[in-house]
């Protein structure tokens, strides 16, 4: 391949002038790259220098530093000797286009973008706000391959002191921007000598501890409640616990006429494999609550509300009002019921695979040996279900019911 900057007389300009061209050669083809630059004359082009005029200089470095990026790309491309020189010039301008000269507003959108098919929306809405905040710090048209250290503690600075975010909302909003970063360097939006990340270190966020213990799980359910709204708050509450902790957009879209469920998460559907389902039975206490508020098309509707964003702000409100009444020592919110299920069943010695499955979470080491020859089922699933639900229904504490064991 060989470069060489070129006048086309055959392409001479309305007003008489020539622009210049890079002339690429590779495989007995030569094709062409037009750049910005124009001369009186071909006289002024001369052993592929400028010439004869004043600017002459700095045309020749500019043109010196795009063969040099051409260069590069070609550096970089592997059997290269494969491509026609049409084909050369085509993977070159993409390159040249999709160059580190890239605005962070511009490869933001295109990372939302390919995002928006992969996860679930109210993850995408994480993404979308993490982008304003930094767009909100440097500005949208911030070059991201001038991202360095410097840049990313004051974007730290920012988010700690002027936004007053907590470690956990700091640690979500860097760990947006890095993904981005990752995102621009391997697709040669960006390059640096140094990545911007090197030296930087995550605040150490506070685990929130938001499981219940079993006493407080009956407390719960045991509660005597008049308010209607407060009545259906802890009733969907306890329905995601008795549905191992399944999350509401999960429980809205299933079809409860059936005496089972059969689901793949919504948060993680796009990079899960259409085999990589939840199945379990659903069980009596559960079915109890769901024959409260089930339709005849077997979904749910909480007092006319059928839209996660309806039930779930009604939910949150009402949940942080029971649990000040219950006087727990910890944060009552819908995830505990979650947290709750798999704590209890943890603490009941129910296997890790199996609390995974119930939760219809991922496994945690799919390339663990044991998981080529093991597969959780239904009735697995059923029987540790049991196990917690049972206990529930007991009045024991867990260290009597393992004893009893």
């Amino acid at each position: 391949m060989n470069l060489r900057v070129v006048i086309l007389e055959a392409k001479v300009l309305a007003d008489g002038k020539h622009k210049l061209r890079i002339a690429i050669s590779h495989n007995s083809q030569t094709r062409y790259f037009p750049t910005r630059f124009v001369v009186p004359s071909t006289k002024n082009l001369k052993n592929g220098n400028v010439v004869g005029l004043d600017n002459a200089s700095y045309i020749n470095l500019q043109l010196r530093n795009f063969m040099n990026r051409i260069y590069l790309i070609c550096d970089e491309l592997e059997d290269m000797e494969y491509y026609t020189c049409s084909q050369l010039v085509d993977v070159i301008k993409h390159k040249l286009e999709k160059g580190h000269i890239r605005s962070f507003g511009d490869i933001a959108n295109e990372w939302l973008s390919l995002k928006s098919r992969r996860v679930a929306e109210d993850t995408l809405r994480l993404y979308r706000s993490g982008v304003q905040c930094f767009i909100d710090f440097a500005g949208a048209d911030f070059i991201l391959s001038m991202l360095d250290s410097n840049k990313i503690y004051d974007f730290h600075d920012y988010l700690k002191n002027k936004k007053g975010y907590s470690d956990t909302t700091i640690n979500m909003r860097m760990g947006n921007l890095r993904n981005i970063v990752y995102f621009a360097q391997n697709h040669g939006y960006a390059r640096y000598q140094l990545p911007p990340f090197y030296d930087y270190k995550e605040p150490m966020s506070v685990v929130r501890d938001v499981s219940l213990s079993i006493e407080q799980i009956r407390e719960i359910r045991d509660l005597e409640i008049e308010d209607k709204w407060a009545a259906a708050a802890r009733d969907i509450f306890m329905l995601s616990f008795y549905l191992c902790g399944m999350n509401l957009g999960d429980i809205l879209v299933q079809n409860l006429n059936k005496d089972y469920v059969k689901f793949i998460r919504l948060k993680t559907k796009s990079r899960r494999r259409p085999n990589d389902f939840t199945e379990f039975t659903i069980q009596p206490e559960a079915r109890a609550i769901i024959d409260k508020y089930i339709t005849p098309d077997g979904h749910l509707q909480i007092h006319g509300r059928v839209t996660k964003k309806s039930i779930q702000h009604t939910t949150d409100d009402h949940l942080y009002k029971l649990s000040k009444m219950l006087q727990f020592d910890k944060r009552l919110i819908f995830y505990s019921a979650r947290k709750s299920f798999a704590q209890i069943a943890n603490e009941l010695m129910v296997k890790d695979s199996v609390i995974e499955y119930c939760l219809g979470d991922a496994i945690s080491n799919p390339k663990r040996a044991l998981s080529f020859y093991i597969h959780v089922n239904r009735k697995m699933a059923d029987s540790a279900i049991r196990t917690v639900f049972d206990a529930l229904a007991s009045d024991k504490s867990i260290d009597e019911l393992l004893e009893s064991m």
